[in-house]
């Protein structure tokens, strides 16, 4: 594992890097998780592959955005082909865990001479909005602006208040949320920071409606898998249900675990993952 820094659209994404082969995987972690939710699965990475996991801009170690710019969805698209990019890689294997799923998913449709292959994990389709609450969703975002720029950074007396404060929300065990959120932390003169842009917890300004999504998806020509935890989250499903059909080329299988399951199933989605890049670079 080494740590790695691109300049890609003006912003320093941060990293983490496992192995030094020519096969490039890059890897797009879940809303407030960082490149680390990925260490577990990369304990034994391959020597022809290099896998390449990212910290999102304004979370991890990355670059927050300028003060008056906001985290679009469709802005983590821009800076994975910038990073591709910035790299001079000419095609490979996308893994997204949750947003990062969807940021794939996204991008393999714009860009599909760059995939290889797509799997996502408890993540796919997009998040949308009907078209007639368009306006509703863009006055709850700018109010919702105001109150987080007014909101002073909270100090934290622990690294373990920190971990408490996570576990309310997930069913990670002590071990990995420590894992997970100590990319996610800073120590400050007064106590410990989050390193994560509270603009990230900003309602999102615009999104896709449901025809929007679908057109992306029927654009999406590399072969893709989706891996669900057995305890994961009801609307991963719930967009299973309802793109599925629209997809050229879907596996869909099933691991223990929750939303985390690449985490909590480490070695499991890993093989998956594997067979399915080898099963795609053969075709």
């Amino acid at each position: 594992m080494q740590p790695f820094s691109v300049k890609a659209n003006d912003l320093d994404i941060h990293g983490l890097k496992f192995g030094d082969g020519k096969e490039i995987v890059i890897a797009l972690h879940g809303w407030l998780d960082n490149s680390a939710s990925f260490a577990p699965m990369l304990t034994n990475v391959p020597s022809n592959q290099t896998w390449y996991c990212i910290d999102f801009a304004g979370h991890g170690l990355s670059s927050w955005r300028s003060t008056q710019a906001h985290y679009y969805f469709i802005d983590y698209v821009d800076d994975v082909y910038a990073f591709i990019n910035a790299l001079n890689i000419k095609k490979v294997h996308l893994v997204g865990h949750s947003m990062g799923a969807m940021v794939a998913g996204l991008f393999a449709s714009c860009f599909s001479e760059y995939v290889k292959s797509v799997s996502f994990i408890e993540g796919i389709g997009c998040v949308t909005t009907q078209a007639d609450e368009v306006a509703s969703q863009l006055r709850s975002a700018i109010l919702n602006r105001a109150r987080i720029t007014t909101k002073k950074p909270r100090i934290y007396t622990s690294k373990q208040q920190i971990y408490q404060a996570r576990s309310k929300t997930t069913d990670l065990n002590d071990e990995l949320i420590a894992l997970l959120m100590d990319r996610n932390i800073k120590q400050m003169h007064s106590g410990f920071e989050l390193t994560t842009d509270p603009k990230l917890k900003n309602h999102s300004g615009f999104r896709f409606d449901e025809a929007q999504c679908i057109g992306a998806i029927k654009e999406l020509i590399a072969p893709c898998q989706l891996i669900l935890g057995d305890k994961g989250y009801p609307f991963v499903k719930q967009n299973l249900d309802k793109y599925s059909n629209y997809y050229n080329n879907l596996r869909v299988l099933e691991v223990p675990g929750g939303h985390h399951c690449h985490m909590q199933s480490s070695g499991l989605c890993f093989e998956h993952i594997q067979a399915f890049m080898l099963q795609s670079s053969a075709c």
